[in-house]
């Protein structure tokens, strides 16, 4: 787990590998013990093509432990985002009505910094999934990306230039 944050600490986004049903829980857990004053955000697709349970598993999850979560590639092989994303969404939306479907990874971390900017004075931006790795497997194909830690540092930079602007 990587810990990130704006300059005035209120946004904080940890970057974690968490991608299954008992990572997840320990995650939440971990997460409302440190940070019991603060609306909870959740970044996270699920692979395609394979581990369906683990789709039904994190959006039960992350509806019930989130204010907001949005749902993006992770991985998705042959299986288009949005199916992945909208099999997801049936499953946090029994917990949640506060849900967005951003199929490029970066766009949705950029959202989540955003809208934390915009709906909440103190917010955690758990971003799950893919850490520190650089590349999607899309088809048959590992296409070179950012890694959610240089998202989380680039849009949270952002952030801080806006504040010094204003």
């Amino acid at each position: 787990m990587e810990v990130y944050h704006t300059k005035d600490e209120r946004i904080i986004v940890l970057v974690d590998y968490a991608h299954n049903k008992l990572s997840f829980e320990k995650l939440y857990e971990s997460t409302k013990s440190e940070y019991p004053d603060r609306k909870i955000i959740t970044v996270f697709g699920c692979p395609g093509k394979k581990a369906y349970i683990r789709r039904r598993d994190l959006g039960l999850l992350a509806g019930k432990n989130s204010d907001k979560v949005y749902l993006t590639a992770e991985d998705p092989g042959y299986e288009p985002v949005i199916d992945i994303s909208n099999e997801i969404a049936k499953y946090v939306s029994q917990n949640l009505d506060n849900y967005e479907l951003i199929e490029d990874r970066g766009e949705a971390i950029k959202s989540a910094i955003n809208y934390s900017n915009e709906a909440y004075d103190k917010v955690v931006i758990l971003v799950t999934g893919k850490g520190n790795e650089t590349r999607q497997k899309y088809g048959n194909e590992y296409v070179p990306c950012k890694s959610d830690v240089e998202y989380a540092k680039m849009y949270l930079e952002e952030y801080d230039k806006s504040k010094v602007e204003v």
